[in-house]
């Protein structure tokens, strides 16, 4: 009687200049409780003690002596190179739990037509820095309360069948930096037929230590922007890509509370109503978020709180403003049939 044979795993980890935080992540693979059969590194361009870091926890380490290329091509050449089933992509700055890696494989190997898994930030930061704390808790929550049949995928910890990622061209070489390129390769994942599953109680700490210039660069430069071009070019093919209906309330509401504001500085004899108005809408928004407001509270008390939800406020602001300049921009270049939208693939 012939057996099945043994789902064989990669881990894939691409690195620039990670030293910090890299014996963690190498740390937590060797304690999980499913031993992948390969670790790859890609060294992209590092001037650190990255190689020497994954060389002395036998990784595999391939290098690029030039310029950094970005971790889509690191994984994607990490990809090539391996020879096992399942790539479970892990960045360099997140430590996994010990039974989270196995939790990943088995949501693609038990369940049908599941190509891909992706797991969750933990409810513990590395970072004591509000701006790291609020990302992190922010993408821990979007995770924890998001549908378990995902329309997209998430390479800081995330898995993907082997032949299917080379199959449908891995990553775009389109992105040259941390963006949104595990996003657009889940939507081609999906069109092409295959189910993604997010699996939140596999869960991953990150310790990036993020201050507050990078956080507004990373989540308007980096995603903002290039998410809101695939929306708007169709090439999401309908996919909501977790933009939801009470989070865009959320924005109209985050807006309401400044623009009745300003409105009762403006027109005087307008100040009772429009105060009232004011009150009322930041009252619905703070109820709308009282789940995250708790997650915040719970995570670093009364500075988390009111410093986060300051934050979550600013991102309901900036990120629907985004999303309207490139829908702007996208209609204005509708009328010159020469131009066209920049494409995310």
């Amino acid at each position: 009687m012939s057996s099945v044979p043994e789902n064989t795993l990669a881990i894939i980890i691409p690195a620039y200049n990670c030293s910090d935080t890299l014996p963690a992540c190498l740390k937590s693979i060797a304690a999980s409780d499913r031993t992948p059969n390969e670790i790859l590194l890609f060294n992209d361009g590092s001037t650190d003690d990255t190689a020497r870091i994954a060389t002395d926890f036998g990784a595999k380490v391939i290098t690029n002596t030039g310029a950094p290329r970005g971790p889509a091509v690191g994984r994607n050449i990490c990809a090539e190179e391996s020879t096992s089933d399942t790539l479970v992509f892990i960045d360099s700055d997140v430590s996994v739990e010990s039974d989270s890696i196995r939790k990943l494989e088995h949501a693609i190997t038990s369940e049908e037509k599941v190509a891909a898994a992706f797991g969750s930030y933990d409810n513990q930061p590395a970072s004591s820095r509000l701006a790291a704390l609020y990302a992190n808790l922010r993408h821990h929550f979007f995770h924890q309360n998001s549908a378990r049949e995902a329309t997209t995928f998430w390479s800081g910890f995330g898995a993907m069948q082997r032949d299917v990622f080379l199959a449908n061209g891995g990553y775009s070489k389109s992105f040259d930096r941390p963006s949104i390129e595990d996003i657009e390769l889940g939507i081609r994942v999906k069109q092409a037929g295959w189910r993604i599953r997010l699996v939140p109680e596999a869960l991953a700490k990150h310790h990036k230590d993020w201050n507050i210039r990078q956080l507004w660069r990373t989540d308007i430069w980096q995603r903002a922007v290039p998410w809101a071009k695939l929306i708007v070019s169709g090439e999401t093919g309908g996919l909501d890509l977790n933009v939801t209906g009470k989070e865009k309330t959320k924005s109209v509401l985050a807006h309401m509370v400044w623009i009745l504001a300003l409105v009762s500085v403006l027109v005087p004899e307008s100040r009772p109503a429009t105060l009232l108005l004011c009150a009322g809408a930041a009252i619905t928004y703070a109820v709308m978020n009282a789940s995250f407001y708790s997650v915040l509270y719970k995570a670093g008390g009364l500075r988390l709180l009111f410093g986060g939800a300051g934050l979550h406020w600013l991102y309901h602001l900036y990120a629907s403003i985004t999303f309207a300049c490139v829908l702007t921009a996208s209609r204005i270049n509708v009328k010159n049939p020469s131009q066209k939208l920049d494409r995310a693939s």
